[in-house]
């Protein structure tokens, strides 16, 4: 006859089944980001090559400096794009998380493109902001943009209100940098 075994035991053998299991489990993800993180930094740097040429066609880009104060906006790297204008990223926030775009700006101050580059918005809703029809509204706009809803010409997406504004401020802070470095 066994003996049976007691309640402390049988949590004790619980406890480190589960933190085994945990820590192979951990492991592998660990591994799997090894090997993968490479392919996904190369995809990440392609989106964003894409974004630029589809917002400011140039031959070539340079890197601008970023402030501090700008980085506060969302400002996260900015291009020259010679006399084309001026490419800049930024990350917002949106309804579900951050949103990554490339904006385009010309030298006479005006939005050439919006390009998303992720974001992690609503599907069918806040999703909508990557549509062609929504960031062809910033296309040669200039000044401080805002969405209809507070007395601005940017129509607002449908059920994602929190998204159009983001996009805006965003688009905001990207007219802001480039009237700063192009004086």
């Amino acid at each position: 006859m066994t003996k049976p075994q007691s309640t402390a035991a049988y949590v004790l053998r619980l406890t480190l089944t589960l933190f085994l299991i945990t820590v192979i489990v951990a492991g592998l993800l660990a591994f799997v980001n090894y090997l993968t993180a490479d392919t996904i930094a190369e995809h990440t740097a392609e989106a964003a090559r894409s974004a630029m040429t589809q917002v400011l066609a140039a031959d070539d880009y340079t890197e601008l400096p970023v402030s501090d104060a700008q980085a506060a906006t969302g400002v996260t790297a900015a291009w020259s794009a010679g006399d084309a204008g001026t490419v800049v990223r930024l990350t917002t926030n949106g309804f579900g998380g951050a949103i990554d775009l490339m904006v385009g700006v010309d030298n006479e101050n005006k939005v050439t493109g919006v390009a998303i580059i992720s974001h992690s918005e609503t599907a069918s809703l806040g999703a909508n902001c990557t549509r062609e029809d929504f960031r062809a509204q910033f296309a040669g706009k200039t000044g401080e943009l805002a969405v209809s809803k507070d007395g601005g010409d940017i129509d607002a997406l449908t059920g994602a209100t929190v998204t159009s504004r983001a996009v805006t401020r965003a688009v905001n802070a990207a007219l802001a940098y480039a009237g700063e470095v192009q004086k």
